[in-house]
């Protein structure tokens, strides 16, 4: 069975889906939001870059 789920967008994030969908009409929000979704699960193009912690090191694994 299908669920709903609900995301946030800014104002600007808004404008550019309308505008795509306006100039692609055979897509819906919904159909966009789940082609994009799969596609980045099955493959993401992603780089994350670490970010350096100070001298002292935490250990988080106490913390949570």
């Amino acid at each position: 069975m299908s669920k709903t789920k609900a995301i946030r967008l800014s104002k600007s994030d808004e404008k550019l889906i309308n505008e795509f969908l306006d100039k692609n009409p055979f897509f819906d929000f919904s159909s966009l939001t789940r082609m994009a979704l799969l596609q980045f699960i099955q493959n993401p193009q992603i780089t994350l870059q670490p970010v350096k912690t100070k001298s002292k090191s935490v250990n988080r694994s106490k913390t949570l």
